[in-house]
């Protein structure tokens, strides 16, 4: 089966709507199932203008699905409501401020694990091999390790193997959680929501340790351009994959909430 990566800003409303009509109840189950890790994803994503468009259909979708409980749909309904009160500008500001410019909140998974190490570049072509394998590919101006990316990727596995799959990876969302709860910051209601999604808790000591080598303070400015110094180390990975790490934007991952082959917009 191949999942096409659609870019339309038009596509969000049917691509939500389409899950409601399936030819069978099993299909139905789990396809319904499946999206709430792809909106979780896409909730993630750099805030455009898009995204208030569709707020409301994903917080129906969250609430149809059942997946998640009561007091973590609750949670995200304050993700939702600092949304439409805050401008968008100041939304984007606070999005660049926690993943871009703090490497502890870093969404792209890898950079947990491997940090800039030469390591993190062939992880990375491993990984785009298992998007690929299942018929998923993805545009240069993304890494496959980025959270919505791979929560994409989640929603195509059957709902067990997507649990297990979540679970893969649930200390190291903990920890983001963590971090950004010590922020004050309601993207953690988000994280909170994949962890419920995982097929295991988080290992509290793993996580511990985690938070000890950073709780997810803002860099100062002086950090921050030792970052970008040594970025520069870690060109070999666009090198090597043919990828940037830029976030997707919001159109495509509105356009992807419906990637399944039978379904047509």
């Amino acid at each position: 089966m191949q999942h096409k990566l659609r870019i339309g800003k038009a596509a969000a409303a049917a691509a939500m709507a389409a899950t409601i009509n399936r030819k069978t109840k099993t299909k139905t189950r789990n396809r319904i199932k499946m999206r709430t890790i792809k909106i979780l994803g896409f909730l993630m994503t750099y805030p455009q203008d898009t995204h208030e468009e569709v707020l409301g259909e994903c917080a129906k979708f969250l609430r149809a699905e059942k997946w998640l409980s009561q007091k973590t749909l609750g949670s995200l309904d304050a993700f939702f409501e600092n949304f439409r009160k805050c401008t968008l500008l100041d939304l984007q500001e606070d999005y660049v401020s926690l993943f871009d410019r703090t490497p502890s909140l870093s969404l792209h998974l890898f950079e947990h694990i491997h940090g800039d190490s030469r390591d993190r570049g062939q992880a990375l072509v491993d990984l785009m091999k298992v998007y690929e394998d299942v018929g998923l590919f993805i545009s240069t101006q993304e890494t496959p390790d980025y959270l919505p990316l791979f929560a994409e990727y989640v929603s195509t596995l059957p709902p067990l193997e997507a649990s297990e799959t979540i679970g893969s990876i649930v200390n190291i969302l903990s920890a983001l959680a963590e971090r950004l709860k010590n922020r004050n910051s309601v993207y953690a209601h988000v994280l909170n929501a994949f962890i419920e999604t995982a097929s295991r808790s988080p290992d509290p000591k793993a996580v511990e340790e985690s938070l000890r080598k950073s709780c997810g303070n803002a860099l100062s400015p002086a950090e921050i351009d030792k970052e970008w110094e040594e970025q520069f180390a870690f060109e070999n990975t666009k090198q090597t994959t043919g990828m940037d790490s830029g976030c997707p934007k919001a159109e495509e991952m509105l356009a992807r909430l419906n990637d399944f082959k039978e379904e047509r917009i």
